[in-house]
């Protein structure tokens, strides 16, 4: 699976996450109360059903069919 940011006036790609991209990789976050549960990047893009972007962190939140939400971050 695969993400693919568009402009939203001129429908341009500006960027594309794609679970065979070597530099996407999956990094714990250093929270005390943070979820076990780990994923790899293919299962993280499969079944998305909600995308949220946050333009003040320049995040992009995913969840899926599972319940599981992932945080896109550069």
């Amino acid at each position: 699976g695969s993400i693919n940011i568009s402009n939203i006036l001129t429908g341009k790609c500006l960027a594309k996450i794609r679970a065979c991209d070597p530099n996407v990789n999956i990094s714990p976050r250093n929270r005390a109360n943070a979820s076990k549960i780990w994923s790899s990047v293919a299962e993280a893009l499969e079944d998305i059903t909600a995308l949220f972007y946050d333009e003040e962190r320049n995040e992009i939140y995913t969840g899926n069919r599972l319940g599981l939400v992932h945080v896109w971050s550069n």
